[in-house]
């Protein structure tokens, strides 16, 4: 399995977890900044815009940009 392949199923996970209580909005910023921690091939910024778009196909809320 490559990072690239481990990212998409942690992001699938991340993004299952927060289907599951959609009364929650996540904080994008935070859960890419945590996600360099293991995938630090990728920059933040690419791992935000990676977030924010499975977010925006699964029709979750987030909150885009925001502060650590």
């Amino acid at each position: 399995m490559t990072e690239r392949d481990a990212l998409r199923d942690e992001i699938y996970r991340l993004a299952a977890a927060a289907e599951a209580d959609p009364e929650t909005t996540s904080n994008l910023k935070s859960l890419a900044v945590q996600l360099w921690a293991s995938f630090n091939e990728f920059t933040v910024e690419d791992l935000e815009d990676i977030l924010r778009d499975e977010w925006r196909t699964r029709g979750l809320p987030f909150k885009d940009n925001a502060d650590i």
